[in-house]
């Protein structure tokens, strides 16, 4: 073979080669467009969703005209915290009602509907090429599934950095790790969110203990030698700390320090050698076993995990969605926002220890070691 005759069958290989991938992508496409249209009429025959929330029932119900205009479905947003969803579901699954079509709560709710076999596995429902594209999310190479069977799926992801600081008080940078919490310059300066009761504070020290940030002997130094505040009001905790009646405040939520740094108070998240979890809030979603409206669940689910859905909910409640493909400028508080190079580990409601029972035994150290401050 001459070296022209050489060439062209290269080129010729390389033509059939591209062809033979554009046709795959073209079928690839026609495949999942049709069955989105297929899912879209379906439901919208149907005609409604019914939508258990807890903590996101307010965006839930701002979404749903949104989501009515789009696609034709109405969307019935049954609200109400976590326990009281999973004491509604049981109810209606003992009485043989499926009224449920989606749920969305947090981590320990949708533990609790799988092993009440109210959700099943939605890995085969997701749909949208921009929704099971794992580079548009957090986890990159994987979609972040909650749990190992694909019963549900997060899509939120914002650090909790648990120490906050008074800037008029605390320089910035001065602190760096959690041992410098131990230092004398912060004896009767520190107050902290009640670890002995469940809520953040608890599940800050828990977390801790079980990603090996701290131990046990940390928590028993810091309470014997630091003279700690606690509080169990969180609203309360960020004003002592914007006031500067205290100079660090441990486990103080989120929102609150959001709040406060939207009127100017002088405060500020620290970022600690030893990382923060990720905290899913109450943004996990599942899809109801035998659903009455199996297709509009399909339709809901993969337009609230699209770029468009996850966009309304972040801008509605400032919370850095898992989708890394969403404009957040303005809109995620800096205390919220993750960033680059920083560690992040898992929340300590998000480990099999916590989810196996783990968390009664460390509720009752939380209760031995910070007793002695109740009550001061």
């Amino acid at each position: 073979m001459n070296k022209s005759r050489g060439k062209y069958f290269i080129v010729m290989v390389l033509a059939v080669s591209v062809a033979v991938i554009l046709m795959g992508y073209v079928k690839a496409e026609a495949q999942w467009e049709a069955e989105w249209q297929k899912t879209l009429a379906a439901g919208k025959k149907e005609g409604e969703v019914a939508v258990y929330v807890s903590s996101l029932g307010t965006t839930v119900r701002k979404q749903a005209p949104v989501f009515q205009e789009k696609f034709g479905i109405k969307v019935d947003a049954i609200v109400g915290r976590g326990n009281e969803l999973r004491q509604k579901l049981n109810r209606e699954k003992t009485a043989g009602l499926n009224l449920a079509d989606v749920v969305i709560s947090g981590g320990n709710s949708l533990i609790g509907f799988k092993k009440m076999g109210i959700t099943e596995p939605m890995d085969n429902k997701l749909i949208l090429p921009e929704v099971i594209d794992p580079k548009l999310w957090i986890t990159l190479d994987r979609l972040p599934w909650f749990d190992d069977a694909k019963h549900s799926f997060y899509f939120y992801a914002y650090p909790s950095r648990d120490i906050t600081i008074n800037t008029d008080l605390v320089k910035p940078g001065e602190i760096q790790s959690w041992q410098d919490l131990l230092r004398p310059q912060y004896k009767g300066k520190i107050v902290w969110n009640d670890p002995s009761i469940a809520g953040s504070g608890f599940e800050s020290f828990a977390g801790n203990l079980i990603n090996k940030v701290t131990d046990e002997n940390y928590y028993r130094q810091l309470v014997a030698t630091q003279n700690v505040a606690l509080s169990r009001n969180e609203r309360q905790l960020a004003e002592w700390l914007a006031k500067g009646k205290y100079a660090v405040a441990v486990s103080l939520g989120g929102p609150p320090v959001a709040q406060m740094l939207k009127v100017g108070a002088h405060i500020a998240p620290v970022i600690v050698k030893e990382g923060a979890y990720l905290n899913y809030s109450g943004g996990i979603v599942g899809i109801a076993a035998k659903s009455p409206h199996p297709n509009a669940a399909k339709v809901y689910v993969n337009w609230l995990l699209s770029k468009e859905g996850q966009d309304f909910i972040q801008r509605t409640t400032g919370y850095m969605s898992a989708r890394t493909d969403i404009p957040t400028e303005g809109i995620v508080s800096p205390a919220n926002m993750r960033i680059p190079g920083e560690k992040y580990f898992v929340s300590a409601s998000s480990t099999d220890i916590w989810l196996t029972g783990g968390q009664k035994k460390y509720l009752a150290l939380a209760k031995d070691i910070f007793g002695p401050l109740i009550g001061r």
